[in-house]
């Protein structure tokens, strides 16, 4: 097997920008997540007699929990993407260590 740096280089930059990209995903719906909360707790204040009944109904509402579920997708996501980049980088260490050895036994033959 032929080490080609080209080649794994261009690989870990593909995975280093979708691990990038699904990060950053991520930490937008993290940041909008009190936003998200607010806006429906808002909706609830009027029909409330108490704040805390307001609280209790936007964090069981179904928009604040399809947000929840978003986030956790996206998440998962992104440690997804970056389990494949840290592999893609032991890979290439292999590979490196795998060529090293090889020139090595043939300088002993």
């Amino acid at each position: 097997m032929i080490l080609d740096p080209d080649r794994i280089y261009h690989e870990l930059g593909v995975a280093g920008e979708d691990w990038a990209d699904k990060k950053s995903a991520y930490q937008a719906l993290d940041d909008l997540t009190k936003t998200v909360y607010a806006d429906i707790m808002t909706d609830y204040l009027p029909a409330c007699p108490t704040k805390a009944e307001a609280e209790a109904r936007a964090l069981a509402d179904g928009k604040y929990k399809a947000h929840l579920a978003s986030k956790s997708s996206a998440r998962r996501a992104w440690l997804l993407a970056e389990v494949k980049y840290e592999n893609l980088k032991t890979l290439a260490e292999l590979r490196r260590s795998q060529e090293s050895t090889r020139r090595a036994e043939m300088q002993h033959t």
